[in-house]
């Protein structure tokens, strides 16, 4: 067994530690099995005297356990590939790190090198690493005490608020992302009209963001089988006042303490909304083309904010095209994943931007989308973060004959598989229902791990 510290301290900190918990243990690329996943701890930057000002940014730090066929100095490469992948630049030693990856403890295994020291030679002065490794191994002896000895003193020597468990940030590292769903339309198949004026978007997103959305993604062209195609003239006169708006929650929103506020999602396949949407502001850029335009590549090339890269056949979705009925839907779709990453990749777009999207119901027949939702985590073959939009979708009508607005509760059925498989993002329109999911499950994965039990994380 091995353990792994991780630590972030710059851009979304939860987000960077739930990516390379990802690359660890998911995936045909996973290093780590039979993983078990430390409580999230918050602590701040320790920082050499002279150091700059900008370095002192609060870390969220955490640990993970599991096992690997490895050997020490092929799994210490590949973390620091990781590190490299998910966009660590500065390795100063005290410069903040997007990412940061240690190998603190090794079951049986010590080792003295001067690239690599096993148990971590830091790993019995640092509080923010004690907590994590007592989460984990509280009985192992460390240099003649258990960690559960040397974590307690530790603790009692520092000042109040030194380290401290942090709930929010444990469920954002440990559950998916809830991306809820803002519609400026006056036609989308389950609440089109509903939020089409200014002020009614703006008080449904505080909602949203009130019951746990970490994004917003805003659109203003409804997809829907057959749906009619905007120009983008109006497209951006809906969806501008709605940006601004969220521009100045996103304000309100850390000038309440929140360091990390909800994201903007701009949800459109048109390149001038997506232009004059940057120049706003914006977090995040969601083509449900899947960035096959030449000028939305060009986009993308200039930007660095994360991209949402989706599948389709047409947009909006013709009824009756689908995938090849004898293709094998997930294979389609690698496939078809694999060659925009190797067209964002000749690009210079850097993978840890990426988002991959499966596009359910976006040219899929209902019982290619359950294909897709039941064999979901073998998209983590990529190693870029996957984002489900399911909610309310016609795929649905195959287990209930509930109207598109009444199917949340078939919805959260699907997500909790969607949990355990590990999708690290979830579209949906049902914010408040999700965030329950996610806390009861958070509450079950404290209890176990207070029992000492393997907790996927």
């Amino acid at each position: 067994m091995v353990i792994l510290g991780l630590g972030s301290n710059l851009g979304n900190r939860a987000i960077h530690l739930k990516r390379a918990i990802s690359r660890l243990s998911r995936g045909s690329g996973a290093v780590l099995h039979a993983v078990r996943l430390s409580r999230i701890y918050g602590s701040p930057a320790l920082t050499p005297t002279g150091a700059p000002a900008a370095w002192d940014l609060p870390y969220l730090n955490c640990a993970l356990l599991g096992e690997t066929t490895l050997e020490p100095g092929a799994l210490l490469r590949h973390v620091q590939e990781i590190e490299s992948s998910l966009g660590r630049q500065d390795h100063r030693r005290w410069a903040p790190r997007v990412i940061d990856i240690d190998i603190l403890w090794w079951d049986g295994c010590e080792i003295k090198s001067d690239d690599l020291t096993i148990p971590h030679p830091e790993i019995l002065k640092r509080p923010f690493v004690l907590e994590p490794l007592r989460d984990l191994i509280p009985d192992t002896i460390l240099d003649s005490e258990t960690v559960e000895a040397h974590a307690s003193r530790a603790g009692a020597r520092a000042s109040v608020g030194k380290i401290a468990h942090s709930p929010d940030a444990d469920i954002d590292v440990s559950y998916p992302t809830l991306m809820g769903i803002l519609n400026i339309t006056p036609n989308s198949f389950s609440d089109g009209g509903r939020f089409l004026e200014p002020e009614t978007a703006l008080m449904h997103t505080r909602r949203l963001v009130e019951e746990g959305a970490g994004i917003i993604d805003v659109g203003a062209e409804s997809t829907r089988p057959d749906g009619a195609t905007i120009d983008p003239a109006t497209e951006w006169a809906r969806v501008e006042p709605v940006l601004h708006g969220l521009r100045a929650l996103q304000g309100e929103v850390r000038s309440l303490g929140r360091r990390d506020p909800f994201q903007i999602s701009i949800d459109s396949r048109n390149p001038s909304t997506i232009r004059s949407a940057l120049d706003i502001g914006v977090d995040i850029l969601n083509d449900v083309t899947g960035f096959t335009q030449p000028e939305m590549l060009e986009i993308a090339e200039s930007t660095d904010v994360p991209l949402v890269f989706m599948h389709s056949l047409s947009i909006p979705v013709v009824k009756g095209e689908s995938i090849p009925p004898d293709r094998d839907s997930v294979e389609f779709l690698i496939s078809w994943a694999e060659e925009r990453l190797a067209e964002f990749d000749r690009r210079g777009i850097k993978r840890h931007r990426l988002v991959f999207d499966p596009g359910i119901g976006f040219g899929k027949t209902a019982h290619q989308s359950w294909h897709l939702l039941e064999h979901v985590e073998r998209f983590h073959d990529l190693e870029i973060p996957l984002l489900v939009g399911h909610s309310r979708k016609s795929f649905l009508r195959t287990v209930t004959e509930k109207p598109s607005a009444g199917r949340d509760a078939e919805t959260l059925t699907v997500s909790r598989g969607l949990v355990e498989k590990g999708v690290e993002i979830l579209r949906v329109h049902d914010v408040e229902g999700h965030a329950t999911l996610v806390s009861r499950h958070h509450s079950d994965r404290l209890s176990q791990l207070d029992a000492g039990a393997a907790v996927k994380p």
